[in-house]
């Protein structure tokens, strides 16, 4: 498999990597007490892309929404309540900052990839602090602290209100440090001490919000691992449980529905029939003689048997809508809904030929043994469930026309009405 263009190594070589291996990992480097990176193997990492990237979208878009909102209303409360600025200046940062801010909010909301979400918001961040730097040395300068009252608002901004991505975080934060060292270079005020306590204001709020946004990141990733493992062992427990439904409902030996699964589909069954007034029928099955080919060809060969017969019952059903189960012992249940009498003594007809002819397994290896061929009855029934019927009635019709089969010298198929009187039989 060639390597995708922008793919890394740890891509590749974390694709290799069960994914709950790689979550166990994560979240051990993420609880040590150590400084872990900021980013999870490729696979990983585009995981948590694509879970949290709707949601972090909505929450920058709805977060920098408000921000514009309180920038606009700070900037005209100053001019209108404190008179702390003048009109121009007023109109001229909001020209400057607040079509940028819009136009970038209205991109996030469209839940762009990470690169254009986390790097245009820091870009217009980075924009905003420096476009409030120049000002601030211009004609409409609103003094010297709100310089750097500016820078450390914008910082925490970026970095604890936002939360941007880590290294976006990083780099929009060190370049806000080169504006302002760039800013307090050119001042030209006599105020050594100042510019040195403004620096160093910055400096710390900058690295004080540097480490909030990092412990936050990595907060968030140990979150969101946490939450993949959680749905991981569900999923892996969900999976367990189907199989051991599976297992509960099937025959060990024979590989058919077991005795219980029988009684959900009858169930199920019943009422589809009750529901669109269609006929239901069942058959009975038993292998003649089966006892006596036990003692004779040993419990192996009856096993062989069982699973040989059962594998000519599901060859014998017309499709997905019939249902075969083993019934108990040498006894095995068909049902077929929507079918008729006639249609339910053809497959029950069909069943006994293919026993007859394909039934018993080879007696190679115990040539001692004389020929056994098996041979089955069949019991057939037929209902319209109504709602004062009960359910017991087909499956009695169908034993009764069963024992009548073989008295009357097994090998054959015999029709028992719900009222337990015979209809008629087909035989050998």
């Amino acid at each position: 498999m060639s390597k995708q263009p922008g793919e890394d190594h740890s891509s590749v070589m974390s694709s290799s990597i069960p994914i709950h291996e790689l979550v166990r990992e994560q979240i051990e480097k993420l609880s040590a007490r150590k400084v872990p990176r900021q980013a999870f193997p490729g696979l990983l990492e585009d995981r948590f892309e694509e879970d949290t990237r709707a949601y972090r979208s909505e929450r920058l878009w709805v977060e920098g929404l408000v921000a514009i909102v309180f920038f606009n209303l700070f900037l005209f409360g100053c001019h209108l309540f404190l008179h702390a600025a003048t009109w121009h200046a007023v109109l001229i940062r909001s020209a400057l900052i607040t079509p940028v801010a819009l136009l970038v909010n209205f991109a996030v909301r469209l839940n762009p990839r990470a690169f254009y979400r986390e790097g245009s918001i820091a870009a217009a961040s980075c924009w905003i602090c420096f476009v409030h730097l120049y000002l601030e040395r211009g004609p409409y300068a609103m003094g010297p602290a709100y310089a750097q009252v500016g820078v450390i608002v914008t910082v925490l901004f970026v970095n604890v209100v936002m939360r941007l991505r880590f290294r976006y975080a990083m780099v929009a934060s060190l370049a806000m440090i080169a504006g302002d060292i760039g800013f307090l270079y050119s001042d030209r005020l006599d105020n050594p001490p100042g510019t040195i306590f403004g620096m160093s204001l910055t400096m710390c709020a900058v690295a004080m919000t540097v480490m909030a946004n990092y412990s936050l990141g990595c907060e968030e990733r140990l979150g969101f691992l946490l939450l993949l493992r959680g749905e991981l062992e569900s999923a892996k427990l969900s999976v367990s449980n189907d199989e051991l439904q599976r297992i509960s409902r099937r025959d060990a030996l024979t590989g058919l529905a077991n005795r219980h699964a029988f009684g959900g589909q009858y169930m199920k069954l019943w009422k589809q029939a009750l529901t669109l007034r269609s006929p239901l029928s069942a058959v009975l099955v038993d292998i003649d003689n089966f006892k006596a080919v036990n003692d004779q060809c040993g419990h192996l060969y009856g096993d062989e048997l069982l699973k040989r017969i059962a594998t000519l019952l599901q060859q014998a059903l017309r499709g997905k809508g019939d249902f075969v189960a083993r019934f108990g012992g040498e006894e095995f249940i068909i049902l077929l809904p929507g079918t008729n009498p006639e249609g339910a003594m053809l497959v029950a007809e069909r069943v006994r030929k293919l026993v007859e002819v394909a039934g018993s397994p080879a007696l190679d290896e115990m040539p001692e043994l004389p020929s056994v061929w098996a041979t089955v009855s069949c019991g057939v029934a037929t209902c319209w469930p109504t709602h004062t019927d009960l359910q017991d009635h087909l499956i009695e019709a169908a034993d009764k026309a069963l024992y009548l089969a073989k008295s009357r010298g097994r090998n054959r198929v015999c029709y028992a009405e719900t009222s337990q009187q015979p209809m008629y039989a087909s035989m050998n």
